[in-house]
Order: C-alpha cells, then sequence, then structure tokens
C-alpha cells in the first residue's frame, strides 16, 4: 500500500475517533437545544411544547441496604432484573442511593415495582412508606449527612413520582420502612428507579391513565419494547419521557372519572395526561357524559389531556367501538383538543394483533405506542 493510502487510512481513523469522542458532549448539548427550540416554538394543537427532562440515571453507581442494586438503573422493566429490599422497618429500612454527582439542581425520580399489573395492586413487592433523601458529602450511599426531601405514608400504588430540589447535593436515595400487610413471601421488589433532570423547567412526565389495555401496553415489558419512551427518544432528540403507568383493570369511564382527582394528586409532575377509556364502557353515553368532566378537570389541575379512539374488538361480538367512539369524538371536538391517536382504524385493520380479541399482543402493544408517540409530536420541537 502506498504511503499516500495509509496517510488518508489514519487520516479516516483519526476522524472517526475524533467523532465518537465528540458523541457524549453532544448527547449533553442535545436537551439544551432541544429546550431552546421548544421555548422558541409556537403552540401546537395540544398548547406549549414540552421542556425535556433528560434520564440521568442510567448506568450509574448504585449501592443498596442489601443485594445488587444494577437492575435498578439497566433500563429493563418488568420482564428483566429485579432488586430485592427484603421485608423492611423503621428500623431496619431497605435502601438503594444512586450517585447522580453535581450540577442539576432539581430532580425526578420515579420508581417502578411492575411485578404488579394493576395500579393498585401492591403484593409483589410495592413498598407503602417511604422517604426520598439526598446528601452532598456520603461517598458509599450509607455514610455521609442525609436530608428528607420527600416522606410517603400509605402510597396505595406501584408505581410513583417524585420531584425535589437537588442544588449542590451528590447522591439522592430512596429508604423504604414498610410494605403492604399482604405482600410476597420476598418482600420488597423494584425493578427500576429512574432519574430526570428537571432543572430546566422539563415537564416531559407523562401519566398513562386507562384499564388492562393500559395496564399491559403501558408497562415497558422487554417484549413490547420499543415502548412510548423508547419511540419518544428515537424521534425527538434530546427528550427521554418519565412515564407512569395508571392502568386500572377492568374500570369504566366513570369509575376514572371517581378516582380522578387522587390520581391527580398522587402524581402531581405527570404534565401530559394520556387517556384510553371506554372498552368497558356499556354505552356511548357513558363514554361522553364521563369523558367530558374528566377532560375539564384535567385542564383544570394544569395539565395536558389526550384522549384515545377506542380500539376495535372482535372479543364480545357487535363492533361496540364503533358508537362509543362517535362520544369519544364529540368530547375531543368540542373541548377543542388535539386529536388522540386513532386506535380504532389501526386494529380494525389489524385483528390479528389482539391476542385475545381485546387486548393487543406484544407486536400490537408496539404499535399501540408507536401511534401515541406519532399523534403526540406536535408537542415536540423537532
Amino acid at each position: 500500500m502506498s504511503r499516500w493510502k495509509w496517510i488518508a487510512l489514519i487520516a479516516g481513523a483519526l476522524l472517526l475517533y475524533a467523532a465518537v469522542a465528540a458523541l457524549p458532549a453532544l448527547d449533553a448539548a442535545l436537551p439544551e437545544v432541544a429546550s431552546r427550540r421548544a421555548r422558541a416554538a409556537p403552540p401546537g394543537p395540544f398548547g406549549p411544547r414540552l421542556l425535556p427532562a433528560p434520564l440521568l440515571s442510567r448506568g450509574k453507581r448504585v449501592t443498596t441496604s442489601t443485594g445488587d442494586g444494577a437492575p435498578l438503573v439497566d433500563g429493563v422493566y418488568r420482564t428483566g432484573g429485579k432488586w430485592g429490599g427484603g421485608k423492611p422497618s423503621p428500623e431496619h429500612p431497605a435502601w438503594a442511593a444512586i450517585e447522580l454527582g453535581r450540577g442539576p439542581t432539581r430532580l425526578l425520580l420515579s420508581w417502578t415495582s411492575s411485578g404488579n399489573h394493576d395500579y393498585w395492586d401492591q403484593f409483589y413487592g410495592a413498598p407503602v412508606d417511604y422517604q426520598i433523601e439526598v446528601s452532598s458529602d456520603s461517598t458509599d450511599g450509607r455514610d455521609g449527612a442525609w436530608r428528607s426531601v420527600v416522606e410517603v405514608k400509605d402510597n396505595p400504588a406501584h408505581g410513583r413520582a417524585h420531584s425535589f430540589p437537588f442544588d449542590g447535593m451528590r447522591w439522592v436515595r430512596l429508604s423504604v420502612t414498610r410494605l403492604p400487610a399482604k405482600v410476597n413471601t420476598w418482600g420488597l421488589f423494584l425493578d427500576e428507579i429512574d432519574v430526570h433532570d428537571l432543572s430546566g423547567g422539563g415537564n416531559d412526565v407523562w401519566a398513562f391513565l386507562g384499564d388492562s389495555i393500559t395496564a399491559e401496553t403501558a408497562d415497558r415489558g422487554t417484549s413490547r419494547r420499543p415502548a412510548f419512551v423508547d419511540q419518544i427518544a428515537a424521534r425527538h432528540p434530546g427528550y427521554h419521557p418519565a412515564t407512569l403507568n395508571l392502568g386500572l383493570c377492568r374500570f369504566k369511564t366513570p369509575d376514572a372519572l371517581e378516582k380522578l382527582d387522587q390520581l391527580l394528586a398522587l402524581n402531581p409532575d405527570a404534565h401530559v395526561w394520556a387517556i384510553l377509556l371506554g372498552s368497558n364502557d356499556g354505552t356511548q353515553e357513558m363514554v361522553r357524559d364521563a369523558l367530558r368532566p374528566m377532560v375539564e378537570r384535567i385542564r383544570a389541575a394544569g395539565r395536558i389531556p389526550i384522549v384515545a379512539r377506542i380500539p376495535f374488538q372482535t372479543k364480545y361480538g357487535p363492533d361496540y367501538a364503533a358508537a362509543k367512539n362517535l362520544a369519544v369524538d364529540e368530547v375531543v371536538r368540542t373541548a377543542g383538543l388535539g386529536r388522540g391517536p386513532d386506535l380504532y382504524t389501526w386494529f380494525k385493520a389489524h385483528p390479528e394483533r389482539l391476542r385475545d380479541g381485546l387486548h393487543p399482543d406484544d407486536a400490537g402493544a408496539i404499535e399501540l405506542n408507536r401511534l401515541w408517540a406519532e399523534a403526540v409530536a406536535p408537542l415536540y420541537p423537532w
């Protein structure tokens, strides 16, 4: 090979090395660029563009009171490894500490115990009493001075998220002191702790409110990925949403309306409420009369409601979803909402993706989340 070819190869290799070395800095800059674009962009059909809430915890150093805490930050939900904390008490809490380093001034910590199916299920290891603590001087998650920034008593759900100040801090720690009275033999089980950066005013935080269809399709299990968060991250550089699965199995729209004030109180940081209800409702009037006040109350709370069309189904014979979607369309139109995903049309064209005639199979769940991601694209600046 000639000298010039060698020089060209070396130069190319150096350029490739420089490009790869620059990737972390580019990734770190993307949320800031996205934030500037979001603030400059005019409102879309759903309202102002969302501000990024970058995910900080993935792959970070974790120490725990017992066992291996690595599964808590590996990005594998529900179907992957879990951290078992045993059966904690106020005298002997089970805790997991994550070293984030200095820089962020406000964080959102979300935890999931998604071995539990319904939002209210806790038997498979969800905490009831816990607190979130921060430290500026700990060296290993155990030592140092710690300050409590969130205290929760009588938690009723299998996953929550909490925001809190972090200025000058380096570590964050979730400390559990009580489990439900009826709990599995092994005690506390958490599959992931996600920590997002809200320092720049980030509000890319979602609550998926629905029935058993949502409970299954919003759980981020490995076989159902790319999930909503994956699809948004791939489509919109600088974004990685925080999501909460509020799937209420067997719930009808009026049932969800009855629980709405509690759900809003439990999830104060959820800025966008993605609603998929109506499959269990008996009539289109039932859907309309509960969905309308639901949308109004979510708006009054300063959140963004987005309503999906009810998926087509074959389980119950007649096409009940078609008539009920007339009510959904009426509420969306009269409330002046942006249009959510049309799940009815897609599943009518692909009924083979309904594993039991009602609930999507794994491939159908991926498509459902793709439809959500496509419908809400106007909330993002690019």
